[in-house]
């Protein structure tokens, strides 16, 4: 039995097809999470926390007598 050279071809083609496709995959998936994380730091960046109440207000006094 033996391997002609285009079926042997053939096959390293659709293993470097496979491989490159992979690459790609994994290229586009980095890019979109880098994507998702800029906009997140972005959104944290640019909200607005409101500033904590001064030192004794907000509290409740019980002023009954």
């Amino acid at each position: 039995m033996s391997i002609d050279s285009a079926s042997l071809a053939a096959f390293a083609a659709a293993t470097q097809g496979a491989n490159y496709s992979q690459q790609v995959a994994t290229l586009v998936t980095r890019q979109a999470l880098d994507a998702e994380r800029s906009v997140a730091a972005y959104v944290a960046e640019t909200a607005n926390i409101p500033a904590p109440p001064p030192p004794g207000q907000g509290q409740i006094v019980d002023v009954s007598v």
